[in-house]
C-alpha cells in the first residue's frame, strides 16, 4: 500500500501533467516538454498585466513544471525562452518534485 504521500506524487505525475488533462507541450528553453500554464492564477493575483510606471506593459507568465525536465534549478532574474519569447524569471517555488514559475518580460 501506498504512503499519502507517495500517492500524492503518483497523482502529481500521473494527472497533473497529463497531456490529456491539464498539461501542454510547450518549448522551455529549447525543448519540447510537457507544463501546466496558469496565467489566471496571475491575473487573480494582479500579477498577469501590469503597467510600470513608465507605461509599459509586463506581460508575465506563470507555468508549472516537473523537475525531470528542468536540467537545472531556474534561479530569479534568469533568462527563460519560452515558446519563442525571451522572459526574465521573477519567482522560483519548489513543491511536489516540480517547480513554479513566474516569468516576466515586456509584451510589445
Amino acid at each position: 500500500m501506498r504512503s499519502f504521500k507517495e500517492q500524492l506524487e503518483k497523482d502529481f505525475k500521473d494527472t497533473f501533467f497529463n497531456l490529456n488533462e491539464f498539461a501542454e507541450i510547450h518549448n522551455v528553453d529549447g525543448a519540447e516538454i510537457p507544463v501546466v500554464v496558469d496565467n489566471e492564477t496571475l491575473l487573480q493575483l494582479n500579477l498577469g498585466k501590469t503597467a510600470d510606471s513608465d507605461g509599459i506593459f509586463e506581460d508575465s507568465k506563470m507555468f508549472f513544471v516537473q523537475k525531470e525536465h528542468m536540467p537545472d534549478q531556474p534561479v530569479i532574474d534568469q533568462v527563460m525562452e519560452f515558446d519563442g519569447e525571451m522572459y526574465q524569471v521573477g519567482n522560483v517555488l519548489e513543491d511536489f518534485g516540480g517547480y513554479t514559475i513566474i516569468l516576466k518580460g515586456n509584451a510589445g
